[in-house]
């Protein structure tokens, strides 16, 4: 049965899932032009960093304005295919080959465990399909999405090259059009050989455009537990780790040009979208850089993941 979140001001919607290219693409460079393979791109943002902030830990589930609507701890023996499904292979029979950014692994569902309270993605060097490694690619479309509130996720990346770990959402309906136009909103991305930076992101319009900005962590590394969410409002939305808000981005700085846009400031973010977990292999966010020749695995464990709504 899909479940009926209700959010404020907006009824959460369980509508069709839809696919689109996980195109995430920047350079090394925090301020830089980027090369898409899709459409033309431009990123703005800068490093910040601040080792001051709070950090939540998985006990502590209040959050300041917000009630908690919906989680998962991973508490089952295997996933819980109420809130999540898998997603298999190299892209093709989603119309995204290679996933739409070069990358390098086969999604399989044994790449998805719950080991001791946690979901463990784990990629590994394995021959299938063709291609010399697995991993695995989860979503929630079609059970759980959102307009609006609070998304966060507390999890641990490793710090391997050739990794790129991500918590993102896509739209759960094509209302805008296809992907650029409906958007895509990028809440944790890591490249595995930069083990002291995160970054978010946002993409949208009509040619593709996309704001990131990179996070870098002081006192430790991706490998320890941080607290990655997006705080989701109509007019605004607000990028943290560990309740650092790290960026911020207004809706007058994105756009959604296509005919259901009818001028409305807000699109395309002002859909639902559901959440998406996976840990690809190379790829063009990473510079197409590949795990070391002795590489046999890397693992991202994540302890939960959680929706709030506005008070």
């Amino acid at each position: 049965m899909k479940k009926k979140l209700l959010f404020l001001p907006l009824t959460l919607l369980v509508l069709a899932s839809c696919d689109f290219a996980f195109a995430s693409i920047n350079s090394e460079e925090d301020i830089s032009s980027a090369t898409s393979q899709l459409d033309n791109t431009s990123t703005e943002g800068s490093i910040i960093d601040d080792s001051t902030s709070s950090v939540p830990t998985s006990d502590d589930k209040e959050r300041a304005g917000f009630s908690l609507l919906w989680e998962d701890e991973f508490t089952t023996a295997s996933l819980d295919t109420n809130n999540w499904s898998y997603m298999f292979g190299n892209g093709a029979d989603y119309g995204i080959v290679n996933w739409g950014n070069n990358e390098a692994q086969w999604y399989k569902r044994e790449n998805a465990t719950i080991r001791d309270g946690k979901l463990v993605i784990t990629a590994a060097r394995e021959q299938v399909g063709g291609y010399q490694y697995t991993s695995a690619r989860i979503r929630t479309a079609g059970k759980i999405s959102t307009t609006y509130g609070r998304i966060e996720a507390r999890m641990s990346l490793p710090e391997v090259d050739g990794m790129w770990p991500a918590f993102w959402m896509l739209p759960e309906d094509n209302f805008y059009g296809g992907w650029p136009y409906s958007g895509e909103i990028d809440i944790m991305e890591n490249r595995g050989r930069e083990y002291d930076i995160t970054s978010g992101a946002l993409h949208f319009g009509a040619p593709h455009q996309y704001i990131s900005r990179n996070r870098i962590l002081r006192d430790d590394t991706i490998s320890d537990y941080h607290t990655y969410a997006l705080e989701w409002e109509e007019t605004e939305m607000r990028w943290y780790v560990d309740d650092f808000n790290f960026m911020t981005i207004t809706e007058e700085q994105w756009f959604s040009s296509t005919a259901n846009e009818t001028d409305n400031p807000y699109a395309p973010f002002d859909q639902d979208f559901h959440i998406l977990l996976n840990m690809a292999v190379g790829g063009n966010f990473s510079g197409g850089v590949l795990p070391p020749d002795d590489f046999e695995f890397a693992e991202m464990l994540i302890e939960y993941v959680r929706i709030y709504q506005a008070e």
